[in-house]
């Protein structure tokens, strides 16, 4: 066989293997941490908008697309977690302690909290689950 068949088999394999690694490994779990940093965002402006709560007109519209926000992150992650990712990265995340489920759960639970002390109680446990800082 020539060499130049040869390097064009070798070839073909790497990028097979590569097209494989890249679509069903690199690409969900560089989603999952995308969703998992824009949950946190949205989270993080959520509390301080609960906490500000200065005039309610405006804030109220506002806190409500932030709990649309944060219910849609949260199915996305649950969605991504089930179907998307590698099952040994989900081993991983399991090893970490991080339970995206109990976190969309508890997210759920904190989008129809009204009060307070209730939110920011919610709002721990999830970044509980979600090893969040």
């Amino acid at each position: 066989m020539e060499p130049i068949y040869v390097a064009a088999i070798i070839s073909f394999v790497i990028g097979l293997f590569g097209y494989i690694v890249i679509r069903f490994w690199i690409l969900p779990i560089g989603r999952y941490i995308r969703v998992k940093s824009q949950f946190d965002s949205d989270l993080r402006a959520l509390l301080d908008m609960l906490q500000a709560k200065q005039s309610r007109n405006t804030e109220n519209s506002q806190i409500q697309d932030r709990q649309v926000s944060l219910r849609r992150h949260s199915s996305d992650l649950v969605s991504i977690y089930q179907n998307e990712l590698p099952y040994w990265y989900r081993l991983y995340l399991e090893s970490k302690k991080e339970q995206p489920l109990e976190a969309a759960e508890s997210s759920m639970r904190l989008s129809n909290t009204r009060k307070l002390d209730h939110a920011f109680r919610q709002a721990d446990e999830i970044k509980g689950f979600l090893r969040l800082k």
